[in-house]
């Protein structure tokens, strides 16, 4: 599965055009690279923002603000601390604390992924063979499925930006030549990656490290290859076992110093009973990561919905291919390295979210993002030459290689990455969503009522919703009855009450409907724990409990 063709051991020299060809693919990259940002931001500006992506511009806020090792800070699961935060951090630096910037932080993440795909399906092909490779694997991720694909693709942190380093990773190492700083750049990236996303040892690490342990192996007992060759195979095995460990020692470094603590992942084995419901997400996830969900966008009701879905199918259709080719290579061990760790990183994602516990429901597809954009490289890497019909020369400045013939696969590849072009330029269209409780946000404004506790839900949103000028704090009921902070994605510094004041709590209606964010918190237990409220308020539905100034209910918080 994991052996073939040997390491590029030294750059090819380069041919007279080549600068020429260099300057057009940068220019042709650049206008792509504005067009998609542009699209993808139309596209991401349809789904609204929730606490979760808020949660992530607050920490980048705080970074820029003299917190860059979020002290006092409780994350999720996963940090994106060496990811996305310093991406928002920049953006913020620009345009403020907005839920904007989550939209363009989604979208410019996107754009890079796609765009690393594209390169890395490139590989070392030139000319009309390497464009073909680039316009294959892009046309494939081209245009994300309205709704949840939107929400998992293109809007808030949810793995899918940490494909984006590891995609250049692969492309350092297909790219150069088996030079010593190649291995010791890898080990950096991946470990730098590690912090952020522990996803990274499924899709990146171990993929790695399997495949140049046994192409090491298979290269000593049969004596193939030369010893350069499996002393560089070697080190990059080495790179990938250190990258762990490295980002293990960052991690408690950062915590000794008081910086940011992750809550636990839930790594346990799926039930026997849960494995058959695990599959099913993970087919429905895996259509919905291309765009190709047809039953989705039927429950929509949209006959377009259902028509861009089906066109979908046909990415879905090259990207099935490409696997099966690629399985198909490795067991004749003739599959080149990064087809590889491609194709065992895919493999590996999806068997842990088949047997794990993280499926748990259609947006638990964010766990497999990385599968889109290795399986569209991969197509894209082991198809691409054969869709071009006729073998090219080696050299893209032989006169062959510039003569084309019209085929009918031709028109119908064309067609369909035009057609793809199109459903990006419509979802880009789409009216713009505000974010979640923008309502309540603007109320509490309204009734200047700026220093306050809520669920979950509500607070990280409506903070980021005005800027900071409306607090909202998360809270959640006990064990025991009463009402404490909830520590997720929530900084200490929030709860001191001697540095900060809460003069309200926002409660949930009972009967409300599930999209009001209700955390089952009651009148009788805010009541138990911060003593009667001098008044109540009704917003939509909202229930607002207020205590006089005097009163900090922060001091009573359990």
């Amino acid at each position: 599965m994991i052996t073939g063709e040997s390491t590029r051991l030294a750059a090819p020299a380069r041919s007279p055009g080549s600068r020429r060809r260099a300057a057009l693919w940068a220019a042709a990259t650049a206008l792509a690279a504005a067009a998609l940002l542009a699209g993808y931001l139309g596209q991401s500006r349809t789904v609204s923002v929730g606490s979760d992506g808020a949660s992530q511009a607050l920490q980048a806020w705080d970074m820029l603000h003299g917190n860059p090792l979020l002290r006092g800070w409780w994350v999720t699961d996963v940090s994106f601390y060496t990811t996305e935060l310093p991406q928002y951090a920049l953006l913020e630096l620009v345009r403020g604390l907005t839920p904007d910037v989550m939209h363009v932080g989604g979208a410019m993440t996107y754009t890079l992924l796609v765009l690393a795909a594209a390169f890395l399906a490139r590989g070392r092909a030139r000319g009309r063979a390497g464009l073909t490779r680039a316009l294959v694997a892009a046309g494939i991720m081209l245009a994300p499925q309205l709704g949840p694909g939107t929400e998992t693709l293109v809007l808030s942190p949810d793995h899918t930006g940490t494909a984006v380093p590891v995609l250049l990773a692969w492309l350092l190492i297909d790219r150069s030549a088996a030079r010593w700083y190649v291995p010791v750049l890898v080990w950096l990236a991946l470990a730098w990656v590690s912090v952020a996303d522990t996803l990274t040892l499924f899709v990146a690490v171990l993929p790695l490290a399997l495949v140049c342990a046994l192409r090491a192996a298979r290269g000593v007992l049969r004596n193939s290859g030369s010893p350069r060759e499996h002393g560089y195979e070697l080190a990059l095995l080495a790179a990938a076992v250190l990258a762990t460990p490295t980002a293990l020692a960052a991690t408690a470094l950062i915590r000794a110093l008081g910086g940011w603590q992750v809550n636990g992942l839930p790594t346990a084995l799926a039930a026997a009973g849960q494995l058959a419901g695990n599959a099913r997400l993970t087919g429905e996830g895996v259509l919905g990561l291309f765009g190709a969900d047809v039953f989705a966008a039927a429950s929509t009701g949209s006959a377009l919905a259902v028509a861009f879905a089906i066109a979908h199918l046909a990415g879905v259709a090259l990207a099935a291919a490409g696997v099966i080719g690629a399985a198909a290579a490795a067991a004749r061990r003739r599959l080149g390295l990064i087809d590889a760790v491609l194709l065992t990183g895919l493999v590996l994602n999806l068997a842990a979210y088949v047997a794990g516990v993280q499926a748990v429901n259609i947006t638990s597809t964010r766990e497999i993002a990385p599968v889109l954009p290795f399986a569209a490289a991969l197509a894209a890497r082991l198809l691409g030459d054969r869709l071009l019909g006729d073998r090219l020369p080696a050299d893209p400045d032989h006169p062959a290689a510039h003569r084309r013939r019209v085929r009918p696969l031709d028109c119908a590849l064309s067609a369909l990455l035009a057609c793809y072009a199109a459903m990006l330029g419509y979802n880009a269209a789409q009216s713009p969503s505000p974010p979640q409780y923008a309502n309540l946000a603007a109320w509490l404004s309204a009734e200047h009522l700026t220093e306050g506790l809520s669920g979950y839900h509500q607070a990280n949103i409506v903070t980021l919703e005005s800027g900071g000028a409306v607090t909202l704090r998360p809270v959640t009921r006990t064990r025991v009855g009463l009402i404490g902070a909830y520590t997720w994605n929530a900084s200490a510094a929030w709860f001191d009450p001697a540095s900060r004041t809460a003069t309200f709590l926002v409660l949930t209606a009972p009967g409300a409907p599930a999209s009001a964010g209700g955390e089952g918190m009651t009148v009788a237990e805010a009541t138990a724990t911060f003593g009667r409220p001098a008044r109540t308020y009704r917003h939509d539905e909202y229930v607002i409990l207020l205590w006089p100034r005097g009163d900090n209910l922060l001091a009573r918080l359990r």
